[in-house]
């Protein structure tokens, strides 16, 4: 099934409007960090920071979503949120090109896999170590996925002009 023209142009609208609510995410997550910097943080502190980082790995989960569900099918395996991410960084030739390489996959799992311990905490504390070593990877993260969705669109938008 050949998808249409203004099929594309929605993805790509509710791709970039992703890209604005993760920047509204980080600019929250700048706040908390530097209210952390000025005070002695507490767990509910921690736990803040640790939450607007789940919030950006959902946003990311979310755009994963988006493009498998326009160009292939919905995941449904037991293992599906993190083949999602490694979805994303193939090129399936005729049909879709890749989102990213895999160095940006592994850093994005490092956020999943995060996410996963962070919303199943409820028996044990917050690893303080674990959270600050990912927080300070974050903006890097969050640059290299803001390129990688720029050239995702330009390909989006060449398949556009071949329809």
């Amino acid at each position: 099934m050949k998808k249409e023209r203004v099929s594309f142009l929605r993805l790509i609208s509710e791709l970039d409007n992703d890209i604005e609510i993760m920047d509204e995410l980080m600019e929250k997550h700048n706040l908390l960090n530097d209210k952390i910097k000025h005070i002695e943080p507490d767990e509910f502190d921690w736990a803040s920071l640790g939450y607007t980082i789940h919030n950006i790995y959902n946003l990311f989960e979310n755009y994963f979503l988006r493009i498998s569900k326009f160009f292939e099918n919905d995941p449904n395996k037991t293992s599906w949120h993190r083949d999602l991410v490694d979805r994303m960084s193939i090129e399936i030739k005729g049909v879709r090109p890749r989102l990213f390489d895999r160095s940006l996959a592994y850093k994005i799992n490092e956020l999943r896999a995060f996410r996963h311990t962070f919303r199943y905490i409820y028996q044990s504390e917050l690893d303080i170590e674990k959270l600050n070593n990912l927080d300070k990877k974050l903006p890097e993260i969050i640059k290299e996925f803001t390129q990688c969705h720029k050239l995702f669109i330009e390909n989006l938008q060449k398949i556009i002009k071949a329809l």
